[in-house]
C-alpha cells in the first residue's frame, strides 16, 4: 500500500477483486501443509502467552472450543483441515475481545480520549478503526502482534476521536502519547505478513 493512500481506495480495490482473492485462498490454503492449518502452538505476542492446540472429535452436531490455562481444544464436527481454522478463527475473536476491550479502556484512560464503544472484529484490511460516531474497531489478529505494535494502534484510533483525519495535528497528538510512533507504524505494517495461514480469508472467518 503506497505512502499516503486513503484506506478507503484500498478498501475498494479488495471490493473489486474479492473474487480472485477468494480463488487465491483457497488455492493457497489447498496447498498449505497441514501444521500451517493446524497449528500445534499459537503464540499470543500481545499477552505473551503461548497456547498449546488440541483437535479432539466433537461429541454433538456443533463444533466448539475450550481453552483451561495454555491448553486450547479445538472440539471439530468434522475430521478433516476444513474446521480447524474456522474454528480457531472464532476462538481468537473471543479471546480478542476478552483481552482487548479492557486495554482500550486503560490507554483511553491514560491518553484521557475515551471512545463511546468499542468492537473487536477480524477485519481483512485495517488493523483498526475509528468512526465519527466514537466507535473503535480493533482487528482480532492484534494478539498475534507485539504489545508496543498494539499499544500504538490503540493510540493510533483513539487519536482520531479528537482529529478524524491523518493531518498534522493528528499526528502531534499521536507522537504526544507515542514518540516513537513511526518507528512502531511501519513494524506494524509489516506484520501483515507474519500473520499465519489459518488467518486467510478473514471475510469468510469473520462471517462463520
Amino acid at each position: 500500500m503506497p505512502k499516503g493512500l486513503h484506506p478507503e481506495i484500498v478498501e475498494a480495490f479488495v471490493r473489486k477483486h474479492s473474487d480472485w482473492i477468494d480463488r487465491a485462498g483457497r488455492a493457497l490454503v489447498r496447498n498449505c501443509p497441514e501444521t500451517a492449518l493446524r497449528p500445534s502452538t499459537i503464540d499470543l505476542k500481545a499477552t505473551g502467552e503461548t497456547v498449546c492446540v488440541r483437535y479432539e472429535p466433537a461429541a454433538g452436531e456443533r463444533s466448539l472450543f475450550s481453552r483451561r490455562g495454555d491448553l486450547l481444544t479445538l472440539h471439530c464436527r468434522r475430521p478433516d483441515l476444513r474446521d480447524h481454522p474456522r474454528l480457531l478463527r472464532r476462538w481468537l475473536l473471543d479471546e480478542a475481545s476478552r483481552v482487548l476491550e479492557p486495554w482500550v479502556g486503560r490507554e483511553a484512560e491514560r491518553v484521557g480520549l475515551a471512545p463511546r464503544r468499542v468492537q473487536v472484529r477480524l477485519q481483512a484490511t485495517r488493523w483498526g478503526s475509528c468512526s465519527a460516531k466514537g466507535t473503535v474497531s480493533l482487528n482480532a489478529a492484534l494478539l498475534l502482534v507485539p504489545p508496543e505494535l498494539v499499544r500504538y494502534l490503540l493510540v493510533h484510533e483513539l487519536a482520531h476521536l479528537e482529529h478524524l483525519s491523518h493531518s498534522d495535528r493528528y499526528w502531534r497528538t499521536v507522537a504526544r502519547h507515542e514518540p516513537g510512533y513511526r518507528v512502531l507504524d511501519r513494524e506494524l505494517s509489516r506484520s501483515w505478513r507474519l500473520l499465519p495461514a489459518w488467518l486467510l480469508n478473514l471475510r469468510r472467518g469473520a462471517q462463520s
